[in-house]
């Protein structure tokens, strides 16, 4: 899972709710749409609101969050979201690390921050979700700076 952990994130963020894929997406994935990063966060109600690792079908509208509306805010990532090295876990995250959307949709250490785009820096560690977690800051480098 993928929380707000700023008061008020909700509200303040971007949220497209017309966005659809061609083929499945997990929830609480990062998708880029038409030149936008986007954080898959649909409400799931009824019986499958308690099912972990829900994929919504191909075609389906996703609720997607743009990310760049919430620079400066944070958010509480589960370590089930990030794509790790050989031998790493998400108890080898510490505090100021950057990390960087995949091909796959999940967060990944990165050596340095991009030049452009969306990134993550980590904020705290050892804290909880529905698994060890990890709270990052959404980062925005503008390559015109």
């Amino acid at each position: 899972m993928i929380k707000f952990a700023t008061l008020g994130a909700g509200i303040a963020a971007k949220n497209d709710p017309t966005i659809t894929s061609e083929s499945a997406v997990a929830n609480y994935t990062f998708l880029t749409y038409e030149g936008t990063l986007y954080l898959i966060m649909n409400i799931i109600n009824g019986d499958d609101s308690y099912v972990d690792d829900i994929t919504i079908p191909a075609g389906e509208y996703l609720r997607g969050i743009d990310v760049k509306s919430i620079e400066g805010l944070k958010l509480i990532v589960d370590g089930k979201h990030v794509t790790y090295a050989s031998g790493k876990t998400v108890a080898d995250i510490e505090e100021e690390d950057i990390l960087t959307v995949g091909n796959d949709g999940k967060l990944a250490v990165a050596e340095s921050a991009p030049g452009s785009g969306v990134y993550f820096t980590v904020t705290k560690t050892g804290i909880r979700l529905t698994e060890a977690a990890f709270e990052v800051k959404v980062c925005v480098a503008d390559a015109t700076e």
